[in-house]
């Protein structure tokens, strides 16, 4: 397994050695039928294109230099903008990235502050931690605005999952930007706290704050465990595997159990988006996907046919665990070829 990274050393974009050119001679592939030859898929497919992506990182929000990647070509009718979530990189991205891309898509997507290939701001990489989450927000705002807005092509979309969903609703709220339509996969509206009440995690999180152990690991939290991964995010044993491997193979990029400030910053989300001023703020066509199954966070993603209103869709996978787009074939197929149609009837709406 052979992936393009950075050392963080430059802000200067660049590119890899796979040209535009050569991006457009992927075909599009049908989406059934990949799980039993997922590795074949990849090897012939997947990480070729991957490794074909331009290499954009940047400077964000505190002087922390967060990993990117783009594929463009000129005969992509429209620009994606994948935010992805806790503890997710671009590299997992290949097989979605290729897929919106082969449908006429430019795609672009970054890391998180924190987690994947971007810099980590505490001598203990594997701690899950964020100062506040408005610097995720401030992150999203600059690589929109300095990185892809001057090469957005026609309509721009959005498509973010649990975390990066939670993040893109702030932003979305705070910048009033102008996107066609946005997707969310199993936004992270609220998270499962099991087993114990929220009262209780309130109490848990402001006792360690005040005991200032903010930069530490939530009580029973540990570091990346690979053979822990994933059985509680998708129940698609391949797809699982791929990305297990991943960690396996570039260690740099795994991250550990939450921090209490994570951890409380989390909790702040749903106070935020139930705040004075939230509720019918946003006029873009939204496409929220729950899956039934989630063991991450609550399924109430209908929260958000209260902030979007009469532009809101709701979709549930009542089989799909967290990961919608990491699942079983008819799942992901189901998702993707939904979420392609939204965007093209949002973009021909406003022509």
């Amino acid at each position: 397994m052979t992936l393009e990274t950075s050392d963080h050393t430059s802000t200067e974009h660049s590119s890899t050695a796979g040209s535009k050119s050569a991006l457009a001679d992927f075909p599009q592939l049908t989406l059934l039928g990949r799980e039993s030859k997922l590795t074949q898929l990849h090897e012939k497919y997947f990480q070729p294109f991957y490794s074909g992506a331009e290499i954009l990182d940047f400077e964000a929000s505190r002087n922390v230099i967060l990993s990117a990647r783009c594929w463009r070509h000129q005969r992509s009718h429209s620009t994606l903008l994948i935010v992805g979530g806790r503890n997710e990189s671009h590299a997992k991205y290949a097989e979605v990235a290729y897929d919106f891309f082969t449908r006429g898509f430019d795609v672009w997507i970054y890391d998180h502050r924190g987690q994947g290939f971007s810099q980590r701001e505490l001598v203990d990489t594997q701690v899950g931690w964020v100062d506040s989450f408005q610097n995720y927000v401030n992150d999203l705002s600059i690589f929109h605005d300095r990185i892809l807005a001057p090469h957005k092509k026609n309509s721009l979309f959005l498509l973010a999952h649990s975390m990066g969903a939670a993040v893109s609703t702030l932003w979305m709220n705070q910048t009033r930007v102008r996107l066609n339509a946005v997707a969310f996969t199993a936004p992270m509206v609220d998270l499962l706290l099991k087993p114990y009440p929220r009262v209780v995690v309130n109490m848990m999180v402001a006792a360690g704050l005040r005991a200032g152990r903010e930069k530490e690991y939530i009580p029973g939290g540990t570091a990346f465990e690979p053979s822990d991964y994933g059985f509680d995010l998708t129940n698609s044993a391949a797809r699982r595997d791929w990305n297990r491997s991943l960690f396996i193979s570039y260690p740099q990029i795994r991250l550990g159990s939450p921090s209490y400030r994570w951890l409380h910053e989390a909790l702040q989300v749903a106070r935020k988006m139930r705040s004075s001023g939230f509720v019918g703020a946003m006029k873009t066509p939204l496409l929220v996907w729950q899956a039934g199954a989630d063991q991450v966070v609550k399924p109430n993603a209908h929260r958000y046919l209260r902030y979007f209103g009469e532009n809101c869709e709701l979709a549930v996978e009542r089989r799909s665990q967290h990961e919608l787009l990491q699942e079983h074939d008819d799942i992901r197929a189901r998702v993707i070829d939904r979420t392609v149609s939204f965007f093209e009837k949002a973009a021909s709406s406003k022509e």
